[in-house]
């Protein structure tokens, strides 16, 4: 039986990892007013999906350049962007705010924070060995989390303060089924848990 759940794990494992190419907002975005510059962890968004227009105060850049750890993008209507230090993209799918070239906010629509939600992956589930659960979301999310035994009792709570990743100390849980509830703005979802420590 422990060999099927550490296949299991290895399988959502490998899910997650893949996963995560859904996060639109690059970590590291800067202009020089005409140009915008974004970089990528490696492998997270291959060029294909990343978007060929880009909007900064109504002015629109265009895809130039492509690689696995970078874009560039050169203005190609309305004016340049006039505070290089701190300017807003708008990706088509939600908008990306950089301050002195890092991310510094994450913008998501009522129906992409549904998505986000629903996408959400914790692993390892089951837990068989350790103290920590990861969660894995599509994209920057703020929001809160509590964890209920099955009796109903709160036993875990935890904030999501505009992460992608979040790690769990769930030490002071003992083994048995769990309901994780997530929630974020009007959009709330709930994912069983399992510790078999």
């Amino acid at each position: 039986m422990k060999n099927y759940y550490l296949l299991l794990v290895l399988c959502i494992s490998i899910f997650s990892i893949n996963n995560l190419q859904a996060q639109f907002c690059p970590p590291i975005g800067f202009s020089n007013s005409d140009s915008l510059f974004f970089f990528y962890d490696s492998g997270t968004i291959p060029c294909g999906n990343r978007p060929q227009t880009i909007q900064v105060d109504g002015s629109e850049f265009t895809l130039m350049e492509c690689e696995n750890t970078y874009s560039i993008y050169d203005l190609t209507s309305g004016s340049p962007i006039s505070n290089i230090n701190s300017f807003t993209a708008d990706f088509g799918i939600g908008t990306c705010e950089y301050t002195n070239g890092n991310l510094t906010q994450e913008t998501l629509s009522i129906n992409q924070v549904d998505q986000v939600l629903n996408s959400t992956r914790v692993f390892p589930n089951p837990l068989l060995s350790g103290n920590n659960l990861h969660l894995v979301f599509d994209s920057y999310i703020q929001g809160k989390g509590n964890i209920f035994n099955i009796t109903g009792k709160k036993v875990l709570s935890f904030e999501i303060d505009n992460l992608s990743r979040k790690q769990l100390d769930v030490s002071s849980l003992s083994n048995g089924v769990y309901l994780m509830q997530l929630d974020a703005g009007a959009s709330t979802i709930t994912k069983k848990v399992i510790i078999m420590k």
